[in-house]
């Protein structure tokens, strides 16, 4: 079984996940070599090449499938290559990348290709999804972030966090051609819900730019598979259970599809633990309706943002929106007593009621 690392808490979302385990689909007989790799032979003709390393500060996993283990090789060199660049241009932590700098001056000329595809990316899922998913609750989560631990939520607290919520809205963030710039001073944004699944999936293309049909990465619980058919190899990946994160809850099987979870049992920033990471955008707190969930869909980019778009959603209005998006779904109540799941999700371990 290979498990992805904890999340760290820079520079993308504390804690966000963790909810994902990639598991091997058969036995291998391999070969470790230096600087994390690994080559196994999975058939006559097939080797499996994995090779582990650290990027956005968390554990990034790509593994390939193919009958030449050297070309496997140079196909996950330049993914992590692609990956690495990609991260570079979307992290806000960096003073001098683009996205320190939008919100530090309020717009940003001629953003970077990368940034401005992620920005469009999410302002279509926040257009489709009424706002329950929206990269401008930065000031929010800032003040979050800020608390002393653990804070009691106290009226002094719940009018900072009123306060800074009216710098929430993402339709006071325009892209044009000249650039982007918020509408009101203050605002700010983090990719964190998006720009994890966009980096998978900029490793993904470059290894199909390399002639790779059959992989998956996995990057600190956010995984991609794409498989071509023609090898008879099985992707599974468990979703860890929320009341217990050193078990497995359920096993999904994954082929050409992505899968994110939004979860709310690492980091919390009240005595309550009613405040931690993920926030809805229409109130300026945490939503407390589920304890995680992970959505499957065509790409990473997608299953990240609506993961965490879901959190903020009651039950009917998730099923009613991922069948929208032709997304399969899993997730576990706030008490941890029950689980839901969408009906042609293909999970082949544990139980959930079909919703």
């Amino acid at each position: 079984m290979m498990q992805a690392d904890e999340k760290a808490d820079r520079p993308w979302s504390p804690e966000r996940r963790r909810a994902l385990k990639a598991l091997a689909g058969t036995a291998a007989v391999a070969v470790l070599g230096g600087g994390g790799w690994l080559v196994a032979r999975r058939g006559r003709d097939v080797f499996e090449v994995r090779r582990e390393r650290s990027l956005m500060q968390t554990s990034v996993v790509v593994s390939c499938l193919a009958a030449d283990a050297a070309a496997c090789g140079t196909a996950i060199e330049a993914a992590y290559a692609r990956m690495a660049a990609a991260t570079r241009v979307l992290t806000r932590f960096d003073p001098a990348g683009p996205v320190a700098r939008l919100n530090r001056d309020g717009h940003l000329d001629q953003p970077p290709a990368m940034l401005r595809e992620v920005l469009q990316q999410a302002q279509a899922v926040s257009a489709r999804t009424d706002g329950d998913f929206d990269i401008s609750v930065l000031p929010v989560l800032r003040y979050f972030e800020s608390l002393r631990q653990p804070a009691g939520l106290d009226a002094a607290i719940r009018a900072r966090i009123h306060q800074r919520d009216h710098l929430v809205g993402y339709r006071g963030i325009t892209l044009d051609a000249q650039g982007v710039r918020f509408a009101r001073p203050g605002m700010a944004i983090t990719l964190d819900g998006l720009a994890k699944g966009y980096v998978i999936d900029q490793g993904i293309a470059a290894l199909r730019a390399y002639g790779i049909d059959d992989a998956l990465i996995d990057a600190g619980g956010d995984v991609r598979a794409i498989s071509s058919g023609r090898i008879a190899h099985r992707w599974r990946v468990g979703i860890v259970d929320p009341a217990d994160i050193g078990r497995i809850a359920a096993v999904v099987e994954l082929r050409n599809a992505a899968l994110g979870t939004s979860g709310n049992y690492r980091i919390f920033y009240d005595a309550d633990k009613t405040l931690f990471h993920v926030i809805d955008p229409h109130t300026g707190y945490s939503p407390l309706h589920y304890a995680s969930v992970t959505v499957m869909a065509e790409t990473s980019v997608a299953a990240d943002a609506l993961s965490v778009a879901a959190a903020s959603m009651p039950l009917p209005r998730l099923r009613e929106t991922m069948r929208g998006w032709n997304a399969q779904w899993l997730v576990f109540d706030r008490a941890n007593r029950r689980a839901w799941r969408s009906p042609l999700l293909p999970q082949v371990a544990g139980s959930a009621e079909v919703a």
